[in-house]
């Protein structure tokens, strides 16, 4: 293990005892340590749901290719696919809990599920997806369970045909799950009806484009630091390359013709609903789709391919453009309030009805009709925790277990 590992591992350990001791606070003290109240009851926790779920399935897919579609150029980097995949799925599980408030609130799901709703059939997908994802991750590196590792391989005469032909066969539903995971996902969102902002049946195929892009984006990230941009690998990041630039495109399509449809339907719901996205979050908006698109527009250069940090730079670029994307998901949701009234004496007018913040200040209002939410924090420790999760175990794997042939 090399020197930039280990501090990686010692900086990423650091974080993820921060963001426990940061929830083990949030879960003494109660929810109200975090900037969320009753008007606006997602925030960050939620965005890193949607952010996490994306790039577990864009982990999947790109693994499955090889098997549905013989990309044979990507098989090298299958392994590390299904790894992302279920280092992802499990980080979203994770990203929830804070949010649920009293963890064990979550049994309730098993012990009185309401099956007409997408939050039971989320929970249900996310840990068969974590589960498939394993159980690919194990067929893939079945053949190179040797030595200590020998003994938690299944017996076989031919270890490498059985892999590939089990590969094969699970592919199909490596796809389904992957593309279901994230419309279930969408489905939590837009079947919410009184949110404006979410209410639409793109929400859905948008998801799984930008988890197409998101989930390669992540792939690639990790290839480059274990294959590096050698000449070999270069047709297999072409094709990442592409994959990222065409997903990208489709999820920008997909947002703006909503965007039009919004506009020229004219509603003035609809309009101010708009407003926000567009006018008070402009410059994180014009990130979240500059950062995406000028990543993939460099990526599709060989030159750019070429050197592993300009690689690096891009896919990351992407990335925190796509977190910013997940992170819009809120504010036009929560900034209008969907209760209204008409003031008496008003016929064509209505009123934003005040909803109670949940919080007690004497300076402050107890009832309101817009909450200026940003995360504390807590929030941030807790999430940050997170994401050092999924570095430290992507690391931890991919020295301890047969991920690379080359790190044999």
């Amino acid at each position: 293990m090399s020197k930039a590992e280990k501090i990686t591992l010692t900086v990423t350990g650091l974080m993820m005892l921060a963001g426990l001791a940061a929830y083990g606070y949030q879960f003494k003290e109660g929810l109200i340590v975090t900037n969320m109240a009753n008007p606006y009851s997602w925030g960050l926790y939620v965005s890193g749901l949607a952010f996490f779920v994306g790039n577990a399935a864009g982990g999947l897919v790109l693994s499955s290719l090889i098997y549905l579609f013989g990309v044979k150029s990507l098989k090298p980097f299958a392994k590390l696919g299904a790894l992302a995949a279920f280092a992802n799925v499990t980080a979203a599980m994770l990203s929830i809990l804070p949010d649920i408030g009293q963890p064990l609130r979550a049994l309730n799901v098993l012990f009185h599920p309401q099956l007409l709703s997408p939050l039971v059939w989320d929970v249900a997908v996310l840990n068969l997806y974590a589960v498939l994802s394993l159980i690919y991750l194990y067929i893939l590196m079945l053949p190179e369970l040797k030595g200590p590792l020998a003994k938690i391989a299944i017996k076989v005469d031919n270890p490498e045909e059985f892999s590939e032909k089990w590969a094969k066969r699970l592919a199909p539903f490596s796809l389904i799950a992957a593309v279901g995971i994230h419309v279930i996902t969408a489905w939590i969102f837009a079947t919410q009806g009184a949110r404006e902002w979410w209410n639409t049946a793109i929400l859905a195929p948008d998801f799984v484009a930008v988890a197409m892009a998101s989930g390669t984006a992540l792939v690639f990230i990790v290839s480059i630091f274990v294959y590096g941009a050698k000449e070999e690998y270069q047709p297999a990041y072409r094709i990442m390359a592409l994959i990222m630039a065409i997903a990208t495109f489709v999820h920008i399509f997909f947002m703006y013709n909503d965007f039009f449809i919004h506009i020229w339907y004219g509603n003035q719901e609809s309009l101010d609903t708009l407003a926000v996205t567009l006018k008070e979050y402009a410059g994180v908006h014009a990130f979240e789709v500059l950062a995406p698109l000028v990543a993939v527009i460099l990526l599709l250069s060989k030159k750019v391919r070429q050197s592993a940090f300009a690689v690096v730079a891009c896919c990351s670029l992407l990335v925190l453009g796509v977190f910013a994307h997940r992170y819009l998901l809120m504010p036009a949701a929560f900034e209008r309030v969907p209760l209204t009234l008409h003031p008496l004496g008003i016929q064509h007018g209505e009123w934003s009805a005040a909803i109670a913040s949940g919080r007690y200040s004497p300076h402050g209002d107890t009832f309101v009709t817009k909450w200026d939410y940003f995360p504390s924090g807590i929030e941030f420790t807790v999430f940050l925790g997170v994401v050092a999760f999924v570095c430290f175990l992507l690391i931890v794997a991919i020295r301890t277990l047969p991920i690379v042939k080359e790190a044999k």
